[in-house]
């Protein structure tokens, strides 16, 4: 049986993939569109273009560890994993601040 504490760092976790993934998309269609070049300078491409590969990266660890509290794997055994916030309104923020960049990125 999974407690709430579980769910509720599944959905946490769920989310930050969710994020991270949607960043990663977003750069792959702005070098598809070639209008990459519009929002950086065009000597650090490639290394937006890799940060792709590394949001995608860590938007499947976020995606395991989400796994990994659904099965009820320990994760937190070394100590190194950050708590969310216990306010809701403080996770609407705290998420809002990287949601809103991406639908304007999408929106525009």
């Amino acid at each position: 049986m999974i407690s709430t504490a579980q769910r509720r760092a599944i959905v946490h976790h769920l989310i930050r993939s969710c994020i991270l993934a949607c960043f990663g998309v977003f750069i792959i269609y702005l070098v598809r569109t070639g209008s990459l070049l519009q929002y950086v300078e065009p000597a650090l491409s490639l290394y937006v273009k890799l940060s792709a590969m590394g949001l995608f990266a860590t938007a499947i660890y976020q995606l395991h560890s989400a796994w990994d509290n659904w099965r009820g794997v320990d994760a937190a055994a070394c100590d190194c994993n950050h708590d969310p916030s216990s306010s809701t309104i403080a996770n609407v923020f705290y998420y809002g601040l990287f949601l809103l960049p991406l639908a304007l990125g999408f929106l525009m």
